[in-house]
């Protein structure tokens, strides 16, 4: 029988102060992760953890969180998230990495960014489901950050969810904090448009070029967020199709545009 695929999906994880509260955004990630039955792990890369010379992975039986942000209430430093790792997929993902030609070392006592806990707290608010850390290695160009999805996607029919955290805008220094339902900033609304646009034409070349675009100096002023943009859809499979689950901009620069790859197919393991 075939077998279950898990997607692989991108969230744009916005502000710390998702952590808090139930709204949409939270909401569109409870009903994500009710799609489908508890994955083995979670693969999760995101913006906040960067290496310089080689892939980190973290190979951890439990995982901790770090608060690395500033200038928040302080109840959002008092939110805790307990979670396991799963150091088998973590030695499997570092095998399928070292076999596509990329460096990679084990970490087994870095903690998680907000990037991978905020989401986290809202996808699987137990801390039942194992997490391993795979870190954005920004010495790679954007098709060696695309080759890194494709090189682990085969986990996903292994019970694997692989999730990408990142900005697909990330403008912290045009954040408007009184205006976070306003209309957005005209450049930040086109480049989320062009985003979704080449996402369901597929064309994956111009995605690898994004910072042709016109707009993307301004949509990114460096690439960490952007990044995990092609991670994520290295990390397609045969048949997969794009699917939004959230989008809009928010604070005047920040686009909340998520996405999940998958193909349709029932939910069951057996």
């Amino acid at each position: 029988m075939e077998a279950f695929r898990y997607p692989v999906a991108f969230f744009s994880h916005g502000t710390p102060m998702l952590a808090y509260g139930e709204d949409r955004y939270q909401e569109m990630l409870h009903q994500f992760a009710a799609q489908f039955p508890k994955p083995r792990a979670v693969i999760i890369l995101s913006a906040h953890s960067v290496s310089s010379d080689r892939i980190h992975i973290l190979r951890t039986k439990e995982n901790r969180i770090q608060h690395d942000f500033n200038g928040f209430p302080t109840e959002l430093y008092e939110i805790e998230y307990r979670c396991p790792g799963e150091p088998e997929v973590a030695d499997e993902a570092g095998q399928l990495l070292k076999a596509a030609g990329m460096a990679v070392s084990f970490d087994d006592n870095a903690p998680l960014d907000h990037g991978i806990w905020i989401p986290m707290l809202h996808l699987f608010p137990k801390g039942d489901v194992p997490v391993v850390r795979v870190s954005l290695p920004l010495n790679l160009t954007p098709a060696q950050i695309l080759k890194m999805g494709h090189a682990l996607a085969k986990l996903r029919e292994e019970g694997v969810l692989m999730i990408a955290s990142g900005g697909a805008v990330h403008n912290i220094r045009e954040l408007k904090w009184s205006e976070k339902t306003g209309s957005g900033a005209p450049w930040a609304n086109e480049f989320e448009e062009w985003l979704v646009q080449m996402l369901f034409q597929k064309n994956v070349d111009a995605l690898i070029t994004a910072d042709e675009q016109p707009q993307f100096s301004a949509a990114h002023p460096s690439l960490e967020h952007y990044l995990p943009i092609l991670f994520a859809i290295g990390a397609s499979l045969p048949a997969d199709e794009p699917t939004v689950l959230y989008r809009g901009v928010e604070y005047g620069s920040l686009s909340m545009l998520c996405f999940s790859l998958n193909h349709a197919q029932k939910k069951s393991l057996h």
